[in-house]
Formats: structure tokens, C-alpha cells, sequence
């Protein structure tokens, strides 16, 4: 999951030769002269919504912390019993789960699965080349959370609108706002990103409708606190973890991916 959230921050920060297409009625953030910089540490607390699949929503919620020049990262997830219960060996309830992102391996508290598996902790090893891709993503990231205008500017470059939602106040704090709306196949996105005097990520949200009837939809909030604070991200000891193999991991996942693929096609 940690790797996941490193990929989706670098998926919105822009390549070395990305250049925004100019539009008509399209605003551009505008940064002070002294915040560029990225950012090399940060805390973030977040919720999802899914709605439309089975009878009412699905909300997740969680927080967390990278470290963005050692490439490191932790996430705490609460599932609803909706979710976990799908877990083997859960016991219907709601559940934390845990994760860590270090050294090229991720590392996963699952409760449910420690009954059966006999430690508190796995962990997959990812491959070399995503290992090796990992310091890259984090630089990325590291970039466009320091620097709004990356994004709105990779946002531009791929055909999306850029409006600008002017001042307000977010978690406290000042911050200027702009809306991102794109349209991609069956998936309608819009987002709205809101960027602290020194340009910083303050908070991102994120809408979307998929299929015919846009019967499925998804929502989600992820406040960004603490930037270049130090972080603390703990690695199991090696005496807690059952090494899990990659391929086991990919196989179950590509069944989940192989049902969600047919449950869109049907919505």
C-alpha cells in the first residue's frame, strides 16, 4: 500500500519534458519566489469511499508517514467488516492493518492472517526493477508535494481542465485552491488540490463515477501535515515475519483484478 501511494503521488507530478498545453479560462497556481523545494518528509491521514458496489458504501480510513530521501514509508488502514471479513481467518469485524515500505520490501500486519500463518508479520520482497524505480518515485513525489504547480501542470499536459477555486481556509490553515476535471475512457475525475503559502500540498481530494450510469463511485480526502519532520519507520524484527513469495501475492491479486474487471464491464 505504502508503494502504491509513493506511485500515485509520482503519477501526478510531471516528467522532465512535460509541458503544459495551453488552454483557454485555465489557471496556473502561482508559487512564491521561495517555495520550490521538495519536500522530504511527510505525515498524511486520508479516508475512501466506494459506493455502488454490493448494498451501501465502502469506507476505509488510515494515516501515515514517508521519508522521502531514504525511500521509506508506513501506513495504518482501518477496514470496515465489510472488507476484512473477506480476509481468511478474520473474524467478521472491523480490522488494522499495518504496513511498511523499507529496503525494498513491504512488510504487513494482518491480524486475520497472523492466526494462520503463525507470525504477526509478511513481507514480499518486490522485484529489481521496481526496487531500483523506487528512489525515482519518491524524488517525484517528494517534488509535487513541495510544489503544486507540478501538478496542475502534468494535469494540463494530459488534456485536463485547471480552474482556479481562489482562497479559503483548510485545516486551519490559509491555502489556495484549484480544480482539476478529466475525463478518462468510463472514469469522470475531479480533484481539487489546496496549496499552502510556501506552494506545499495542504490537501487533495479526489471524486469519480465509472461505468454506464456512472454507477460506481469513488471519493477521497488526504490531509498532508508535518512536511521535513523527522519520522520514525519501524521494520519488524526478522523473528515476527513469514517471507511470502511474490507470485503468491500477484496470483491473488489477479484474481481480485480479473472479478473487478467483469463487475466493470457489467456497471
Amino acid at each position: 500500500m505504502v508503494a502504491a501511494l509513493a506511485a500515485g503521488a509520482a503519477a501526478v507530478a510531471p516528467s522532465a519534458s512535460a509541458k503544459p498545453r495551453p488552454r483557454h479560462h485555465v489557471h496556473v497556481h502561482t508559487a512564491p519566489a521561495t517555495a520550490t523545494a521538495p519536500v522530504t518528509t511527510a505525515a498524511f491521514n486520508f479516508t475512501v469511499a466506494v459506493s455502488g458496489i454490493g448494498k451501501g458504501s465502502i469506507s476505509l480510513s488510515g494515516t501515515g508517514q514517508v521519508d522521502l530521501v531514504n525511500d521509506t514509508g508506513s501506513l495504518s488502514v482501518t477496514l470496515p467488516a465489510s472488507v476484512a471479513k473477506l480476509i481468511p481467518g478474520s473474524s467478521g469485524g472491523s480490522e488494522v492493518v499495518n504496513v511498511v515500505l523499507s529496503g525494498g520490501t513491504v512488510y504487513a500486519q494482518i491480524p486475520s492472517l497472523a492466526t494462520l500463518l503463525g507470525e504477526p508479520w509478511i513481507s514480499v520482497a518486490l522485484p529489481s526493477s521496481a526496487t531500483s524505480a523506487l528512489p525515482g518515485i519518491f524524488t517525484t513525489a517528494g517534488g509535487a508535494l513541495g510544489d503544486v504547480n507540478e501538478i496542475l501542470a502534468f494535469a494540463q499536459a494530459h488534456h485536463a481542465s485547471v480552474h482556479s477555486l481562489g482562497s479559503s481556509i483548510v485545516d486551519a490553515t490559509s491555502v489556495t485552491g484549484d480544480r482539476i476535471t478529466a475525463h478518462v475512457k468510463r472514469l469522470n475525475l475531479t480533484a481539487t488540490v489546496w496549496a499552502n503559502s510556501s506552494d506545499q500540498l495542504v490537501q487533495a481530494t479526489v471524486s469519480g463515477a465509472l461505468g454506464a450510469g456512472h454507477r460506481i463511485g469513488i471519493s477521497a480526502v488526504v490531509n498532508f501535515t508535518g512536511y521535513d519532520a523527522p519520522v520514525t519507520v519501524t521494520v519488524p524484527p526478522p523473528s515476527e515475519v513469514r517471507a511470502i513469495p511474490l507470485a503468491t501475492i500477484t496470483g491473488v491479486l489477479g484474481g481480485l483484478l480479473h472479478s473487478a474487471h467483469h463487475l466493470a464491464k457489467k456497471v
